[in-house]
């Protein structure tokens, strides 16, 4: 299952949409793996709407149950990812846009009562959105039409999808005091995490030892351990093995450089190794995914190519 769209550094370097429109919608479909949605956080909101199974969601230290036709809203600098649970597929789709495409171009009451509080996170809106109240429902109904509208790119796409995002807020923050929402993880907690997975990120191409990831962030290593199992359910191996299988994705797919120099170039010093782990977390061997990937991109340029014919 290819997911990397959403799997970019843990702070996204990438603009969502364009400047013009920043708005982008990213389906991921039938997710096997145990990680849905790998640990990483972005400047801009996020709205997902699950399509299918259920996953655990969590936003900084909280956990959601979603289920299919629920959505769970990530507010801007969240650190989010989420989990299978017992083993079942989950689908889902990701809505993510700049808070710049809503803002006034004067100063009014709109950018001073909502637009700006929104910002700051002088608010905190409902987070998990089930459909069990009618604005709710009002809410997932407006999400699902954004997800259709900028698949279909109809004529004024760009227009709907700023409004219904205006309607969507309109909901949430009217109904903010309904819902019990929980606190938001410790920003010191958060905080560390960032320098941690950013280090990571910059680094992983090296070797990486726990003792130097802990002093990153003044922790014994067992503390950072601990710590780091807490917040991305994953240890500082496993998490930096995934990552450079990550990477090793993107290199197998655009590239036909040999797996051995791949292996290198993403951090493994063990061709065996590297083979193993990436079967661990893709199950299947770099070359067998070389060979899906290419496949699939293959039938998606004949598919692309008929439609231009017809």
């Amino acid at each position: 299952m290819i997911q990397e769209q959403l799997r970019e550094e843990l702070k996204e370097d990438r603009i969502h949409g364009s400047l013009m429109y920043p708005v982008s919608v990213y389906p991921m479909d039938d997710i096997e793996e145990e990680t849905v949605l790998e640990c990483h956080w972005h400047e801009e909101p996020e709205l997902i709407l699950v399509t299918q199974g259920r996953a655990l969601f969590q936003i900084g230290t909280i956990p959601y149950e979603v289920h299919a036709g629920e959505a769970i809203f990530v507010n801007s600098g969240e650190i989010h990812t989420a989990y299978q649970i017992e083993h079942e597929s989950c689908s889902f789709v990701a809505t993510v846009f700049s808070m710049s495409l809503l803002n006034s171009a004067g100063y009014d009451m709109v950018q001073a009562r909502f637009i700006d509080p929104l910002v700051r996170k002088q608010i905190v809106l409902p987070v998990h959105i089930r459909g069990q109240e009618v604005w709710e429902h009002e809410v997932l109904k407006l999400l699902t039409a954004i997800v259709d509208i900028n698949k279909q790119q109809t004529a004024t796409c760009e227009l709907t999808t700023k409004a219904y995002l205006y309607l969507i807020f309109a909901q949430m923050i009217e109904h903010m005091d309904t819902q019990v929402t929980p606190l938001p993880a410790p920003s010191d907690k958060v905080e560390r995490l960032k320098t941690v997975l950013g280090h990571i990120h910059d680094n992983y191409q090296q070797p990486l030892r726990l003792r130097e990831l802990a002093e990153q962030i003044n922790m014994s290593e067992g503390h950072f351990c601990r710590f780091f199992k807490s917040l991305t359910q994953k240890s500082p191996i496993d998490y930096i093995n995934r990552y450079r299988t990550q990477q090793a994705c993107r290199l197998l797919q655009s590239s036909d450089r040999k797996i051995v120099d791949i292996s290198l170039e993403v951090g493994f010093d063990s061709l065996s190794y590297f083979i193993s782990v990436f079967k661990q977390h893709r199950g299947s061997t770099p070359s067998q995914y070389r060979k899906q990937t290419n496949g699939v991109s293959n039938s998606l340029i004949t598919e692309l190519q008929k439609s231009r014919l017809e």
